[in-house]
């Protein structure tokens, strides 16, 4: 049995608190998820992935230390959609169509932040657009009529179906805390009442006003 990553040390943690079960899974010749959950008489299949600093987030946090100013970029999503390329096959490996697939993700380091709510929701449904309406006129400039989700998108109905929804990981002084962000392209979904008995935050992408983005919505509320 390889070592437990500090991410997967919170998440079994995390499980011990609340009083949910789970079983981790065999390492076999093929590519495997992390865990068997059960929420009540439903297995959920886990896998928990940990997004660690790279060099210059590395060099931006030492810097900081030191007291000296700091610059880092990044593109918004972009190492969680990774993570999530990375998870599909695993958990579609042993969900098999018939259970629901849940990949938490927990990232370590003072800066910057991979998996807030606007990170989690650009990397599942894309980077936000503007769309503009190009008059026959050229002397009358473009105008915007609108926005939507474009480019970057990793769920959709026929891609990444397999995960059922992402939770976030955090670890603070009260303890681990869990967030979880259903998607609705989700060939097997994760029912909301499952985890509400435990405390979970959830939210749902809510319904846009026309020209507008989708936004998360607080379950429950």
């Amino acid at each position: 049995m390889p070592l437990r990553t500090h991410s997967e040390k919170l998440f079994e943690k995390f499980c011990a608190c609340k009083g949910i079960r789970f079983s981790r899974v065999q390492t076999g010749a093929t590519r495997s998820p992390d865990y068997d959950v059960f929420l009540g008489g439903q297995k959920v299949v886990a896998e928990v992935k940990e997004i660690t600093p790279n060099s210059s987030e590395k060099a931006a946090a030492k810097a900081l230390a030191m007291g000296k100013p700091s610059v880092v970029s990044i593109t918004p999503g972009q190492r969680l959609r990774g993570k999530i390329s990375d998870s599909v096959p695993q958990i579609k490996s042993r969900s098999r169509g018939s259970y629901p697939g849940l990949l938490i993700v927990y990232e370590g380091g003072l800066l910057p932040r991979h998996i807030d709510e606007y990170q989690v929701r650009v990397a599942m449904f894309g980077f936000e657009s503007i769309v503009f309406a190009v008059p026959d006129s050229p002397r009358q400039a473009p105008y915007q009529i609108g926005r939507k989700y474009g480019r970057g998108r990793k769920m959709t109905s026929d891609s990444n179906t397999t995960i059922s929804a992402i939770g976030v990981l955090s670890e603070k002084t009260e303890g681990v805390s869990l967030t979880v962000y259903h998607n609705p392209h989700a060939q097997i979904p994760l029912s909301p009442d499952l985890l509400a008995k435990y405390g979970v935050q959830q939210f749902k992408l809510g319904e846009a006003c026309q020209g507008e983005i989708a936004q998360w919505e607080l379950i429950g509320e």
